[in-house]
């Protein structure tokens, strides 16, 4: 990695000198300091970009947000640190505006950048060189035929993402996705075949598949007993027959459907809305756990908990995003949203935890669940090993008792 670059913009006087002297004890050896728009962009393109800016918007806002836009936009910093008074709910719009464009940004606030205030707040930041983290890529596109072919070779395999009570840490249960390990070596995101599988009718061939590969992943460790949460696409509950067909290919796998949850994205439509309700009314019938994903990221999101049968709320990683920042609205809206979630009766997730400050900000506003890089990225089926060692054995669901032998709801013909 090359030296550490910064670049300072803001008056000069002692708050511009506690910046350089801490930023220097960081490790940032090469420092800009400027006191004006045209000054700063000059010197960042004349370098080709710094890891940080250290941005002060009291003075002339409206030009300091053109600025940060131009900055974004010819990424010219990876990350920002903005300083000084914002109007009320500006901070929050100003964040979401420059990390829409590849900007890591960070609150400052009024205080000044001491070393001490600095380290918590970059604590976990990345530091790569400005152009190289979200440079646009090349995708090829995915031939139709080929996806078909590949899920019968079983190429497109599971891989499981451990979910983790917030107070102890330990797994639960996994979020089960799919990745096509192609012959050339590549291994591909479902953003990348799921629309050539959505355009085949194979959604549901998938499903059944990620299905079968992680229940004898956990049957091989002996932990039929965790949960397993699987991604339901829109169109697959519009279906006539689709909670029948479920029921068949759990019971045919000898799985406790009170450890499956099925997640529904908060974004997608719903499709033939009776049938669709009809559906998912059959999945939590038959004991299955019916998930609203990516929460507070939609627009109808208070409507659907209204509506449909949810036993977990997923909540979007925008909510954890800057948390640490000190930003008050984003730490009132999750406070808000657990309370909610707990009023409801809902298990709630909180997705994308990345660092131990979101952890402990979680545990202290008790959060029951969590998921994140911090706990684990997706693995395959094979390197389930240490993510189970020690993992106490879980109960089924609280909320479902097992059900006697006379009484089992039958869905299926």
């Amino acid at each position: 990695m090359p030296p550490l670059s910064a670049l300072i913009l803001q008056a000069s006087g002692l708050h511009r000198t506690t910046a350089v002297t801490a930023l220097h004890h960081l490790g940032y050896s090469f420092l800009s300091e400027v006191s004006s728009n045209a000054l700063a962009l000059d010197r960042l393109r004349g370098v080709g970009g710094v890891h940080l800016l250290l941005c002060d918007v009291r003075i002339d806002p409206v030009p300091r947000l053109e600025f940060l836009q131009t900055v974004a936009r010819e990424r010219l910093a990876h990350g920002v640190v903005v300083s000084g008074e914002m109007a009320p709910g500006t901070w929050s719009a100003l964040a979401h505006l420059l990390q829409l464009q590849g900007m890591k940004v960070f609150w400052l606030g009024n205080e000044p950048a001491t070393l001490e205030r600095l380290r918590t707040l970059l604590s976990d930041f990345a530091l790569q060189s400005p152009q190289q983290a979200t440079a646009p890529c090349e995708r090829d596109s995915v031939d139709d035929g080929d996806i078909g072919l590949a899920l019968g070779r079983g190429e497109i395999r599971a891989a499981l993402q451990p979910k983790v009570t917030v107070a102890t840490a330990q797994v639960y249960g996994f979020e089960v996705l799919a990745r096509w390990h192609r012959e050339d070596g590549q291994v591909l995101l479902p953003e990348r075949f799921l629309p050539a599988l959505r355009r085949g009718g194979m959604l549901d061939a998938l499903l059944f598949d990620l299905i079968e590969q992680a229940q004898d992943a956990l049957r091989a460790h002996g932990r039929t007993d965790l949960e397993l949460s699987f991604n339901l696409e829109a169109e697959q509950i519009a279906q006539t027959g689709f909670a029948a067909s479920v029921e068949r290919e759990l019971q045919r796998r000898e799985i406790d459907p009170r450890n499956v949850t099925f997640e529904l994205t908060e974004t997608s439509p719903l499709h033939a809305p009776p049938l669709s309700l009809e559906n998912v009314l059959r999945l939590r019938l038959l004991g299955c756990g019916l998930a609203i994903d990516d929460f507070g990221c939609g627009h109808s999101t208070l409507q659907r908990l209204v509506e449909l049968p949810f036993t977990e709320l997923k909540l979007d990683r925008g909510f954890l995003a800057n948390l640490n920042s000190g930003d008050p609205r984003r730490l009132t809206v999750l406070t808000n949203t657990l309370a909610l979630g707990r009023e409801l009766g809902l298990h709630v997730v909180a997705e994308g935890v990345e660092n131990a400050g979101q952890h402990r900000q979680l545990q202290s506003l008790g959060c029951v669940a969590a998921q994140g890089y911090l706990f684990g990225k997706p693995v395959a089926t094979t390197e389930l090993s240490g993510l189970l060692r020690g993992t106490p054995v879980r109960q089924p669901r609280a909320e479902m008792t097992a059900p006697r032998a006379d009484s089992v709801v039958r869905l299926a013909d």
